[in-house]
């Protein structure tokens, strides 16, 4: 990836992560608390995978993006262990509201999971648009 590439793809990955919060907000209101959960994840995978791009890496898949993000975020200070916490139960929940209907999200579970993706977000956010980031 070439430094060009790499803001366009920071661009595409925020855009992407910040509708996905806003479907799951609308998931939620309208009592759909699976695809709420799902939804939430993606918000947090996208602002995930924009972190890795602005250091040139692209993830290749789930696992690696949790990987990677601790490797080059929280093991480097840049970023508190709660928030690979946060991405690692995000992606176990959308795991679980996709392909496991015996295990069904209420609306609080549904509620604390973008309300994490909200923290990591505004996280990556300061992050991304601070002098570090650079």
């Amino acid at each position: 990836m070439n430094p060009k590439n790499i803001k366009i793809n920071v661009g595409l990955e925020i855009e992407k992560g910040d509708a996905a919060l806003r479907q799951a907000e609308i998931l939620l209101k309208n009592n759909e608390y699976d695809g709420a959960v799902s939804r939430a994840y993606y918000a947090v995978f996208h602002y995930a995978q924009a972190l890795l791009f602005l250091k040139g890496i692209e993830a290749r898949s789930h696992h690696a993006l949790n990987r990677l993000f601790s490797l080059h975020f929280v093991r480097s200070g840049a970023f508190e262990k709660r928030f690979a916490t946060i991405l690692s139960h995000a992606q176990k929940a959308r795991e679980e509201s996709d392909y496991s209907p015996e295990i069904p999200f209420s609306s609080e579970e549904a509620q604390l999971r973008i309300d994490e993706a909200k923290d990591f977000i505004d996280r990556a956010g300061r992050y991304l648009s601070s002098p570090d980031a650079a």
